[in-house]
């Protein structure tokens, strides 16, 4: 039995096309916003090992990131952090906090510091799918309690 949609897929709902897995969707990530690749750019760039390492690009599970962001090298973004749209990421964002702006700042913490904990815990992000759905009323709801309750 299928639980929820196709983790696979490109779109959790084919309907809804402004949502997407990013995992399934990015491929390659770069700095520069075009192909330098022939035309003699390649002669005017660094070799790799000459420039900066700004270290991987981390983004958390159960993470929402509004349209138009932009995430620069290096950052780590939260388990369950919100970035909102068109904000331009430079600093790291906690997880289970909401930012936005350009450039980015936090602007509050969704949960209070025991749920954060609480949640981070669990993970239910990496529970079965079986087992998600199982808990899906509770995972949705807003019953901070029964959430506590929940178990790894």
């Amino acid at each position: 039995m299928q639980y929820g949609p196709d983790p696979n897929a490109i779109y959790p709902n084919e309907a809804i096309k402004s949502v997407c897995y990013i995992k399934n969707v990015v491929y390659s990530v770069t700095t520069y916003p075009f192909n330098i690749m022939g035309g003699g750019w390649e002669k005017a760039t660094p070799a790799l090992a000459d420039l900066p390492l700004k270290g991987d690009t981390v983004v958390g599970n159960d993470v929402w990131i509004g349209q138009n962001v932009t995430i620069m090298p290096g950052i780590h973004i939260g388990d369950g952090a919100i970035i909102g749209a068109n904000s331009v990421v430079t600093k790291d964002v906690p997880a289970y906090h909401i930012a936005g702006g350009n450039p980015c700042k936090i602007l509050k913490k969704r949960f209070d510091d025991e749920l954060t904990k609480h949640l981070l815990t669990i993970k239910w992000w990496d529970w079965p799918a079986e087992k998600i759905f199982e808990h899906l009323d509770i995972l949705c709801s807003g019953e901070l309690k029964k959430i506590m309750e929940l178990k790894p």
